[in-house]
């Protein structure tokens, strides 16, 4: 073996063991944390069989260059071993891709169809040292792809494609503006792994597939950090950094525009009734569980306003909601609107207690000024509904 082939084996396979080490350091992370929703799972999933196809792709790379000796044999479970390794490190991706579109559209298919193309390549390069179809080696060791080779690589990659495609479309439709930043993320989640999987396909020496999958691995991540910095933890809506930042931006916005607007800012206060009563009588966990139902059911009503409507836990048991709307008419149906998702909600979910909401507005106006002169004037409002009830 030269020089350049030892060379070309030892920077390929440290960059190998420098993908596995960082997903080995992210795995760990992710381990460790007590929150294990599908998306953890499938991201645990996705590092796991990251970290394994780099051990097999340092293998495949070490019998490339003949490090290991270049036997027919070797070559042969070497090239079964990455093949197995490609296809299900891209199913991996596919499935987390997958899972983030299911929170904004899910699908009506069975969930198990992704399953079959996916055992059937595994199969394919497993029968491929009798078959021949995928790839072939020779005496001397060298490689021959075969004839399902193309397909097989379409297949992998199609998967991700796929997913990418259906992101961009569900960004773009309108009952999806609030989770378009979403969708636009994940059409671009999948771009890395595709991209390293084409340039593996045309240069079988160039390790783009793992580069491209740790990429993918680490934009995961940062949106997780994202999440955990502006979601609230129990309900899973904005936290009131977020909010706050809404309201700034919208009055920043209104304070520069001149003439006529999209509509007048609303802030809107809702608190629960007698949430007190609740914990007394049922439990913390219980009080809990009426948070989240209560957001849930806000955030359905205010899908309906997607274009033009921000909600946010402001802390406690108190909700604030922020849109545009025309009128002091067109707020008050808002309203009614809430109420009547909370109280759908607890009727359908058979809650042993009841959940009302009081709910006061106020519509932005200059002298305002700031975003905590608005907030106290819509609480005033509020608590005098409360007191009102």
């Amino acid at each position: 073996m030269d020089l350049a082939a030892r060379t070309s084996a030892f920077y390929y396979s440290l960059l190998d063991e420098f993908c596995i080490i960082i997903m080995a350091i992210f795995l760990f992370t992710t381990l460790i944390d007590a929150d294990r929703n599908k998306y953890r799972l499938r991201l645990i999933n996705l590092m796991i069989s990251l970290i394994a196809f780099c051990l097999v792709d340092t293998f495949w790379v070490l019998v490339y260059w003949d490090v290991l000796p270049r036997t027919q044999l070797l070559r042969t479970i070497s090239n079964v071993f990455l093949y197995c390794a490609i296809n299900i490190c891209s199913f991996s991706m596919f499935q987390m891709l997958n899972g983030c579109l299911e929170l904004v559209s899910p699908t009506k298919y069975n969930k198990k169809i992704p399953f079959i193309p996916f055992f059937a390549m595994i199969a394919l390069a497993i029968t491929t040292p009798w078959t021949g179809l995928l790839f072939s080696i020779d005496e001397s060791g060298d490689l021959h792809r075969g004839i399902l080779y193309i397909p097989f690589m379409i297949g992998i990659m199609g998967n991700l494609l796929f997913a990418s495609i259906r992101a961009m479309v569900l960004a773009f439709r309108p009952e999806n503006e609030a989770n378009k930043e979403l969708c636009l993320l994940v059409a671009f989640y999948g771009l890395p792994i595709l991209i390293g999987g084409i340039l593996r396909a045309f240069y079988v020496s160039m390790p783009s597939v793992a580069f491209g999958t740790s990429i993918s691995v680490i934009l995961f991540f940062v949106m997780s950090i994202r999440e955990q910095v502006s979601m609230d933890s129990l309900t899973g809506i904005n936290n009131r950094r977020q909010g706050e930042r809404f309201f700034i931006r919208q009055i920043r916005t209104l304070n520069q525009k001149e003439g006529e607007s999209d509509g007048g800012l609303y802030l809107f206060m809702a608190d629960l009734d007698k949430f007190k009563g609740i914990n007394d009588s049922y439990g913390h966990a219980e009080g809990d569980n009426a948070l989240i139902v209560t957001a849930e059911a806000l955030r359905e009503a205010c899908s309906q306003y997607a274009d033009r409507c921000m909600l946010c836990r402001f802390g406690g048991d108190e909700f604030v909601l922020g849109g545009l709307f025309w009128s002091d008419e067109q707020a008050d149906s808002f309203c009614a609107l809430l109420k009547k998702a909370v109280a759908e909600k607890c009727a359908r979910l058979e809650l042993p207690y009841t959940i009302s909401l009081s709910i006061g507005y106020e519509r932005y106006r200059p002298e305002y000024k700031t975003l905590k002169n608005l907030l106290t004037a819509a609480d005033k409002k509020m608590y005098r509904q409360k007191r009102g009830r």
